[in-house]
């Protein structure tokens, strides 16, 4: 029974809201804009198409209320997961809807169309659709992990990043099994890539180290107690 009441207060705290000023919000969405802002040149010269990347918002958020962030559990994404060495854990991972990259990964090849149905797992994908969708997650989490460092005067590097395809549902409660433990909250960014005429909603999670969450919020004068 002891044991049971203080998980009910973990989720308690983990599921409290933190409400930031406009400045703060300003602040935060900098980090997004300044990412996103740098990572254009770069997919142009990658995808030899012209590339607008937009930031639609930026939130720090429980890892509880994150599933009820998305309308749709059950659509398929792709997901691109890129670790960052720093003194715990630290992680960026990218979703995007599947039908939009499988669209992208179609218009960049004239010859090889792939059927959105028959792209399920990773095995389904060949070594240029792998390729594009790997450069695409490097080049985004370099730098948006950046900008971040930029704001904390640190040193953040991503390494390769590794690609996943399933459903929504499956990718968020790995995150969340994999992260709510270790620590509180996590940053999402939503993007808007658009490559020609194609748009590309996708959403960036940026999983803090609690050191880098502390910092972050004494540079955002968040009066928050973490319990740490």
């Amino acid at each position: 029974m002891e044991e049971e009441i203080k998980m009910n207060e973990k989720v308690t705290n983990q599921s409290a809201k933190i409400n930031l000023t406009e400045a703060q919000l300003d602040m935060l969405k900098e980090i997004g804009n300044i990412g996103s802002g740098h990572a254009i040149t770069a997919l142009s010269e990658i995808l030899n198409k012209n590339v607008e990347v937009s930031l639609t918002s930026a939130e720090i958020h429980s890892f509880w209320k994150v599933p009820d962030l998305f309308d749709n559990h059950n659509i398929e994404v792709v997901v691109i997961y890129s670790e960052i060495p720093f003194n715990s854990d630290l992680a960026i991972i990218q979703i995007f809807p599947k039908e939009s990259i499988i669209n992208l990964i179609n218009l960049l090849n004239d010859y090889d169309k792939k059927s959105i149905d028959n792209v399920n797992s990773n095995n389904d994908l060949d070594d240029f659709s792998y390729s594009i969708i790997n450069e695409i997650g490097n080049i985004l989490s370099g730098h948006y992990a950046s900008a971040l460092a930029d704001l904390l005067s640190i040193k953040l590097i991503p390494k390769v990043p590794k690609v996943a395809i399933d459903t929504l549902n499956a990718i968020l409660n790995c995150i969340i099994a994999k992260y709510s433990q270790l620590i509180d909250y996590l940053i999402l960014i939503n993007t808007k890539l658009i490559v020609s005429d194609l748009n590309i909603n996708g959403t960036i999670c940026l999983i803090p180290s609690i050191e880098i969450l502390r910092s972050l919020f004494e540079i955002l004068n968040v009066k928050y107690d973490m319990n740490l």
